[in-house]
């Protein structure tokens, strides 16, 4: 998991059923047994059942932990709470006004069922790459333009070094290509979050500088809190070629 925006935004502009933008087998060193073929899909902003199933598992992945397992009130709580945020983010979707952004799911395929085990946003939206978070607001605004993102990205503990990652952050990267006026794609990351830097550094992506600044969401057992943390700010320069890892 690598970071999470206030109300989760996941929506994409385009247009038709969710479609495959292409599929791949983990490398033989790499692969789990039982992990089955990975598939990269692009979720529409009309497909409500895609949707829908998106958002339960990227909440899922963020919020819910065992912890409150053996406490039925507490557990009961907890699941209004992120029902609700499930119809905040699915309303978000309805209203967004964002002219580029497009979100993925990575499934495998398990006899008839296939299942969400990864997913990511990439969308454009006004970002500040000349100064760091000790910078003031006048400052970082002067230079904030639109920019593309790539943000709520988590992939299930078990399909992780599979190549699930690196397979969403390639069809991020092949998205923006077709993007007007859009040369370069950028991921803020957790700095405490190892594996999700390493994964973007084996990506192509170069580290900008740390933000201290930088807020995200918590759930503090059925209580929704902001908290500030600090995230590194990651850029990788695209080339006129396919994405090359």
């Amino acid at each position: 998991m690598l970071w999470l925006p206030a109300l989760l935004p996941l929506a994409l502009v385009e247009a038709r059923q969710s479609s495959p933008i292409g599929a791949f087998a983990s490398p033989p060193s790499q692969r789990n047994e039982g992990l089955g073929h990975i598939s990269i899909e692009r979720v529409a902003l009309h497909d409500e059942e895609g949707l829908a199933a998106m958002s339960r598992f990227c909440i899922d992945a963020f919020y819910n932990s065992e912890d409150d397992a053996n406490n039925l009130l507490s557990r009961k709580w907890k699941d209004i709470k992120l029902a609700a945020l499930q119809k905040a983010q699915l309303l978000e979707i309805s209203l967004s006004s964002a002219e580029n952004r497009c979100i993925f799911v990575a499934k495998v395929a398990d006899g008839n069922c296939d299942e969400i085990v990864g997913c990511c946003e990439v969308i454009e939206e006004r970002l500040d790459t000349q100064h760091p978070g000790t910078a003031s607001e006048r400052e970082r605004r002067k230079t904030a333009r639109p920019r593309p993102v790539i943000e709520n990205m988590c992939v299930k503990p078990e399909h992780r070094r599979t190549g699930t990652g690196m397979a969403l952050v390639k069809a991020c990267g092949e998205t923006v290509r077709q993007w007007l006026g859009h040369d370069e794609i950028f991921a803020q990351v957790e700095e405490n979050n190892t594996p999700a830097l390493r994964l973007f550094e084996r990506c192509g992506y170069s580290v900008l500088f740390a933000d201290p600044t930088c807020t995200k969401v918590t759930l503090d057992g059925a209580l929704f809190s902001e908290e500030t943390v600090t995230k590194v700010l990651m850029r990788k320069l695209l080339d006129g070629g396919n994405e090359m890892f």
